[in-house]
């Protein structure tokens, strides 16, 4: 079943106007913003790409700087006083007097990349709990079997 994001919209103003909701219903409601917010989160992705291609099928050339002029208009970067505490050694720059562009967060990805990494620890740990592993070693053994997904 594919639902695109105009009903996903129509459903969260149904649900929102609809007074008091069932659990369900807030489920339902809390999976669908979160939808929403996904799919904002990768329209601007998005954007960021086909500007980059388009100038490439121009035959522009982008540097650094043009990429990071986009990224921050489009919100995907933003600029933070070097700290080499947080962003670690750039040589040539000065902590405290020189701006560095950084990866804005995206809840809703994080959130997802989050969810799959629990999932796969749970799924570590009852392959260990099944399989009687005992010890760190058996728990690598266990760990490299899962990732090459025997």
């Amino acid at each position: 079943m594919t639902i695109t994001l105009q009903a996903v919209n129509e459903l969260i103003a149904s649900l929102e106007s609809a007074g008091e909701l069932s659990i369900r219903e807030q489920k339902f409601l809390k999976l669908a913003k979160a939808y929403q917010q996904l799919a904002a989160e990768n329209v601007v992705r998005h954007e960021f790409v086909k500007i980059c291609f388009r100038a490439a099928a121009d035959g522009a050339s982008l540097d650094g700087a043009d990429i990071q002029e986009i990224g921050e208009r489009l919100g995907l970067f933003g600029r933070e006083t070097y700290q080499p505490v947080l962003h670690g050694y750039i040589c040539g720059h000065e902590a405290g007097e020189d701006s560095v562009y950084v990866m804005k967060s995206a809840p809703a990805t994080d959130r997802i990349y989050a969810e799959a990494e629990a999932r796969g620890v749970e799924k570590l740990i009852e392959h260990l709990v099944n399989n009687g592993y005992d010890s760190v070693a058996n728990g690598v053994k266990a760990y490299m079997q899962l990732r090459e997904g025997s």
